[in-house]
This record gives C-alpha cells, structure tokens and sequence, in this order.
C-alpha cells in the first residue's frame, strides 16, 4: 500500500470521525428553558362560548425549540398551547381529533426528538408529558398545556372542540405563525378603492348582470392575452370567507421571489409538498392577484389553486372577490417562464370550481349558491388557451357562492334562480323556496 494511499484513508477516517463526534454532539442537545420565559403569548386570542373561556397560540419554530428543547418544527411537529376555563356545572373534555386528526402524543414527540443520552431522552420524555394538555376539565377547574400537531405556516386553523354530557361547545381560532410571509401581506386592501368607486347592488337581477358583462379572463401583465377563465364569485366578509376555506384545508401562498424559486425547484425535483408554493401572477383591475391559495395533494406538482381580487363591488352590504380556480395535475417544460417549468393544468377546469362548492359545503360554510353565465363556453374540440398555452374547455358558468356566519347544513343551503346547468331545476327550485318562504312566513 502506497504512502500516498494510507494518508487518504487516515484523512478520510479522521474526517469520518469528526461528522460522527459534530452528529453526537447534535444529538446530546437538550436544553428546554421554562415555559414563562418565552413569550408566545403575544399571538394568543381568547374566545368564550357559554361558561367556558379558551386561549389558544402556537409556536414558532424558535418558541417549539426553546420550551421543547429540541427543534420539534424539523420533525414536522407544531404544538399549540391552549387553556380552558370552566365556569360550567360540567366537566368537559377536548376532542384533541378536531384540532388535528394526525396529531402526536406527547411521548411519540419525546420519541421522534430523541437524543443520545438516554437519561436526557428519560428526562425529555417526562418533561414533554406534563407540558402536554390534560384533555378533562372539571367544573371550576382550569387546565393549560400543548397539542403536538403537524407543522403548518401561516395562518394556523385551531378548532377546539369541546365535549360534555348531552352538550358540546365549539370556538376556532385562526392563529398567525411567524415562517412565511404570504403574498397577500403586500395588499393593503383599505386603499384599493376610492370611496367613489364603489359600486352597490341591492338586487339580485342588477348583481347578475354585472357578472354576465365582466370580463372572462384574468388577463397577462402586458394585458395582450387571456389567462385563466374568472370562474368563481366569492360573497361575504372577509373573514368568513377565509374561516371557511382555512377550514376546508387551503393555505396560503408565498410570494414569488428568488429564494421561493428555489423552494419551488427544490419541490419539483425532490417531488415532495411544498404547501405554501407561490403562484404565477395574473391580473384583473390591472393589478396581480390579492390572494392566492392552494389545497395541495401528494406532492407540489398536484395541487387545486386559486387566484382571488377585491372588486370594488358591494352586494347586499357584503364584499365581492371575484377569481379563478383550477387543477394543476402535473409539471412541463415551457421557454415562458425563468425557471423553464410550469404546471400543467387540468383542461377540464370545471372540475376544479365544482371541488371548490363541495369543499365549503362539506365546512358548512355557504349558505347560498348559484351560477351564472359570461365565462363564455369551450369544448374539447375547440378549446381555448390561457398564458404559458394550455387548453381548457368549460361550460361557461361561474359559481356564485354567498359565505355564512353559522354552519348551514347542505339540505339548507338556498340559490340564486340565475343559469343551471340540469333541465329543470330552476322551477324545482323555484318551487321548493317558495315553499320554504311560506312554511316560515306561517
């Protein structure tokens, strides 16, 4: 064996060594501070339903490894604090499935996080039970503590709900988290409109013809071309509508920058999720979208996504957001874009508003729904183009859908009597809330 040989071999076990004692090391690591150190209390929101008081927030990836000791957020692990204070004359117990059906124990956590030394890990283990949530709250009594639940960015949806004899209570929170700024945080929505130019409309006939006469398309930069077709009408407050959609699972989108380019390249190549990948401007009023949001599936490159802009239209007292929806069901190369890449869209995009009307009906978030025509309608034989050259057919409608305060089962939600695709059901339904109006007028 060469000199030469031998000093390589002692390099590359020396250099072995080192990564294994920096590995070690790493894995030794438990430091927890107390949990009245850090201050995660300035996110809480508190809500009250009956005798009961809830205060809920979630950590930061920063606060998780502080109080936890380990960074529980690479683990994919996010605990949310909550305290409930019972001033019933019943015990309660939190149904832990409602705030998230995957959560972890507090012993799987400690698990997950585990360290070399097995006295530490003893120690984690211990430590982590009793910072966990005691589930039954007795009358008089107040409980605070964490639920492991699976990491998520932006705004966190946190339902707490709360189960006792012949009784159940019910408050969700819609919880900031620092990690992402979303690319709705650069609109300041005060100052789209001038008051001026507002545009009300009290009836419903007067609403219906403004949507029939708008424009189909979203439109590119340049305004030379047709983008996706303006497929959905959202009604209602802002924060319903965005309760509604948090709860049915969508997340918010990063803006588009360098470094979430490179996330999205990152995503595309390793096929994994990214849940707060940006997404491509479009432009209505002659300005990008406001909102953008996605429901993603198994990985970035299948996922349902929408565009959403305030319109300076009010319906009824309420606000309007028109915008479109689709599928992407793939990825393709394209010379359009910087980075070479974009996603293929599913060219059947009424699947993807009719999801969109199941997905808040399943929340029970709407409470009335119809559609109506100015999309303009395509078919697979001539079908129409957006941006980047993908076709797409449709029957023309977009799906109006007025957002509610409380839960409206599916058999209560109401419609507009506009433009139905099924024969006959205008005068069906006409009838049926004929009938409904004089049962409550009786």
């Amino acid at each position: 064996m060469s000199m030469k040989f031998v000093q390589i071999e002692i390099t590359i076990q020396s250099l072995t060594a080192v990564i294994m004692l920096v590995l070690i090391s790493a894995c030794g690591t438990y430091n927890p501070i107390p949990i009245n150190e850090v201050n995660f209390h300035q996110r809480s929101q508190t809500k009250k339903v009956g005798k009961l008081t809830v205060t809920a927030s979630v950590l930061s990836p920063k606060e998780s490894k502080q109080i936890f000791g380990r960074p529980l957020a690479k683990k994919g692990i996010q605990p949310v604090w909550l305290e409930i204070i019972n001033n019933e004359d019943t015990p309660f117990a939190i149904i832990v499935i409602a705030i998230d059906p995957k959560y972890f124990s507090s012993t799987e956590a400690a698990e997950i996080n585990r360290v070399s030394d097995k006295d530490k890990n003893k120690q984690m283990e211990e430590d982590y039970r009793k910072l966990a949530l005691d589930i039954l709250i007795n009358p008089g009594e107040t409980e605070s503590g964490f639920v492991f639940t699976n990491l998520g960015f932006g705004t966190k949806v946190v339902p707490v709900v709360m189960f006792g004899p012949k009784q159940v209570r019910t408050v969700v929170f819609y919880i900031p988290v620092p990690g992402i700024k979303a690319d709705h945080m650069r609109v300041n929505f005060d100052d789209l409109y001038q008051p001026e130019e507002f545009i009300k409309f009290d009836k419903e006939e007067d609403f219906r013809a403004k949507l029939f006469d708008f424009q189909c398309c979203a439109r590119n930069e340049k305004d030379t071309k047709d983008g996706d077709p303006l497929n959905i009408v959202l009604v209602g407050r802002p924060d319903l509508i965005y309760g509604a959609l948090a709860r049915a699972g969508w997340d918010e989108t990063e803006a588009v920058t360098f470094s979430t380019g490179l996330k999205m390249a990152k995503a595309f190549i390793t096929g994994n999720m990214y849940l707060n990948a940006p997404i491509s401007p479009q432009y209505v009023f002659g300005r990008a979208q406001d909102i953008a949001l996605q429901k993603g599936r198994d990985s970035v490159n299948e996922r349902n996504h929408m565009r959403l802009w305030l319109t300076p239209w009010i319906f009824c007292g309420m606000s309007v957001w028109i915008g479109q929806i689709s599928r992407d069901i793939g990825i393709r190369m394209t010379t359009g874009v910087w980075n070479l890449t974009t996603h293929a869209v599913d060219p059947e995009v009424d699947d993807a508003r009719d999801y969109l009307i199941m997905d808040v009906m399943a929340v029970q978030g709407l409470t009335k729904l119809g559609m109506v025509e100015g999309v303009g309608a395509a078919t697979p034989e001539k079908p129409r183009e957006i941006i980047l050259g993908d076709q797409y057919w449709t029957d023309g409608l977009r799906a109006v859908m007025l957002f509610s305060e409380e839960p409206v089962a599916m058999d209560e939600i109401e419609f507009f009597i506009w433009d139905f695709r099924l024969k006959e059901a205008k005068e069906i339904i006409e009838k049926l809330q004929e009938e409904s109006a004089s049962r409550n007028f009786e």
